[in-house]
């Protein structure tokens, strides 16, 4: 498996091009987010740090942000949101990024009769805009990987759905998906086999199965020893995401070599 970081966009991305570079990950995650990574201040840099990536070895992965809600009741407010997710691909283009990450993202905010009653009607708005995205993206030659979150979100049926009917792979987040399950290990490990083979991108951090707290691996009660075997046996080799958001950059490089470590017990021992 190849090891990447998701950049902090609070930081100056340059830096975080450095960061990556200078501790040896295979890729570097760009989240395209207000303040220091919003399309408008990441294209004029576009060249320089797909340069300096590439130069290095580093494959590049984009991330869309994970407040945008392409599924908004609104007609105009829907339509704000995709044409900033459609900025966003340009950036990936400019980065000559290979994958796109969008989550399975509804609408927040909104009463909860629209995502009981009105499921139906939010989940084909979704399907709709996700069309547009993916149109854009694949025209450009970037694969659009659909992100599971929570149930106020795409439920385990319909990103299935999703993603079967729009022939596209998932990025698995083990973080979202052990809280969506309030810490029940064996439901995390039934929802990775139900994804299985669409697993195109994984994303990995820790927590205790009651908020998405992005911690180092092996601070939360996430079983890893069990969720990498289960990867390893779906037969996963992939790109994996590191979204340890610590500002301390050391317990992100404490996470990266604890996975390595047990990705090579796991092999070793012949657990798969």
């Amino acid at each position: 498996m190849i090891m990447g970081l998701m950049n902090n966009p609070w930081l100056p991305i340059l830096n975080e091009v450095e960061f990556a570079i200078n501790n040896e990950f295979d890729f570097l995650e760009i989240t395209a987010e207000y303040p220091e990574t919003m399309p408008e201040k990441l294209l004029p840099l576009c060249k320089e740090i797909r340069g300096t990536l590439r130069k290095n070895g580093l494959d590049i992965v984009c991330h869309m942000p994970w407040y945008f809600h392409p599924s908004h009741p609104y007609p105009s407010v829907r339509a704000c949101y995709v044409s900033e997710m459609l900025k966003v691909i340009e950036v990936a283009r400019a980065l000559d990024a290979i994958k796109i990450v969008v989550h399975a993202e509804f609408a927040e905010g909104l009463p909860s009769k629209y995502f009981d009653e009105n499921r139906d009607e939010m989940l084909k708005t979704f399907s709709l805009s996700l069309d547009e995205i993916k149109e854009k993206a694949e025209g450009y030659g970037i694969v659009v990987m659909l992100e599971n979150t929570d149930d106020k979100a795409a439920k385990l049926s319909e990103l299935l759905w999703l993603l079967d009917s729009k022939k596209m792979k998932a990025t698995l987040d083990i973080g979202h998906a052990f809280t969506n399950y309030h810490g029940d290990g064996e439901a995390l490990t039934k929802f990775i086999r139900a994804l299985g083979s669409r697993i195109g991108h994984v994303h990995l951090s820790d927590n205790f199965g009651s908020g998405d707290l992005h911690l180092p691996i092996g601070v939360g009660r996430i079983r890893w020893q069990e969720v990498l075997s289960e990867l390893k046996g779906l037969g996963y080799d992939g790109s994996i995401t590191l979204e340890v958001h610590s500002m301390d950059r050391d317990y992100l490089l404490l996470s990266r070599d604890k996975v390595l470590r047990i990705l090579r017990d796991i092999c070793n021992k012949g657990f798969i």
